[in-house]
């Protein structure tokens, strides 16, 4: 059975959305709440660090063997845990995700590393070759655990302002993180930074006509190594993926407003009705309408 992580067993802290644990089984440190081997999900985001030791950690059913040095991001709703974790010393950062925009700025939130490593990694990461893009040596590791040490006394003192040192020490961790993966200079961290442009623009601009050659140029790559790229990234292609992105924000539509479903049709992309309601009962296994109208019962019954 998965286990939910419950926010209120992490953030006990209204005002502050960031909480820091080490787990390192073999010193017996761990913390009240830790699912570390216990396959869970979350709706918030976990940046883990291994800081030590090597194990196996189980992401969404694949198995990928980590050690000293791999940095990695966990968003919400991704099922996971470590099928070992008896020689693996790990720094866990968990941060609440509706307090996402008012603590990371949007200039960094602009920076192609962070796209990379927070965004499209975590996204991609069932495809096992773009896995752990961010590996650390121990040089490199060495000014971040300085700033996650004075994270952890903060966390632990709690003395006034102790909330916005975290925060600035989270921000200082994030922009650091994606000046390591910026650099990096292996092919498939180029690719996927280039690969993050043009998905970039998808989901910007979802409702338009969007044309193959125009991704491949957001990309700076010719068409036929854009489409073969995207599609080993994200296993499907551009169309494929324009659709999908299409179908998620119909769904969202459906749920947030009164809207008929012509005119989400049509503000999704969709020119042809039919061709959206097909669209959708392939993806969800119902019609825009059907969903609407159970979803609409589960918000009546949750009030009851």
């Amino acid at each position: 059975m998965v286990e939910k992580a419950l926010k209120e067993n992490y953030f006990t802290d209204a005002n502050c959305p960031i909480n820091l644990k080490r787990v390192a089984r073999r010193h017996e440190i761990t913390h009240a709440h830790d699912l570390t081997e216990i396959e869970h999900y979350h709706d918030f985001i976990e940046l883990v660090f291994i800081t030590n030791g090597q194990g196996v950690q189980v992401l969404e059913g694949n198995e990928y063997r980590v050690s000293a040095g791999d940095v990695f991001v966990l968003q919400g709703f991704q099922r996971h845990f470590f099928k070992d974790a008896r020689t693996v010393e790990i720094v866990n950062i968990m941060f609440d995700g509706e307090g996402h925009g008012s603590v990371i700025p949007p200039s960094v939130m602009q920076m192609e590393g962070y796209k990379a490593l927070f965004i499209l990694e975590p996204q991609l990461r069932s495809n096992s070759k773009y896995h752990n893009m961010l590996k650390l040596t121990r040089e490199e590791m060495s000014p971040l655990e300085v700033v996650i040490n004075t994270m952890f006394a903060e966390q632990q003192q709690k003395n006034d302002g102790y909330e916005v040192i975290l925060a600035n020490r989270f921000v200082e961790l994030v922009v650091l993180l994606s000046r390591h993966v910026a650099g990096k200079s292996d092919t498939k961290t180029s690719a996927l930074i280039r690969i993050g442009k043009a998905i970039e623009y998808l989901e910007n601009n979802f409702w338009d006509d969007i044309y193959t050659e125009s991704l491949s140029e957001k990309a700076c790559m010719s068409k036929r190594n854009f489409m073969r790229i995207f599609q080993d990234a994200v296993g499907m292609s551009p169309n494929a993926y324009l659709r999908q992105i299409r179908l998620q924000k119909a769904r969202t539509m459906l749920r947030d407003t009164d809207q008929q479903v012509s005119e989400i049709s049509q503000a999704c992309g969709f020119n042809d009705s039919s061709f959206f309601i097909r669209c959708f009962k392939g993806a969800y296994g119902v019609t825009p309408n059907l969903f609407r109208v159970r979803f609409k019962k589960q918000v009546f019954a949750s009030r009851e």
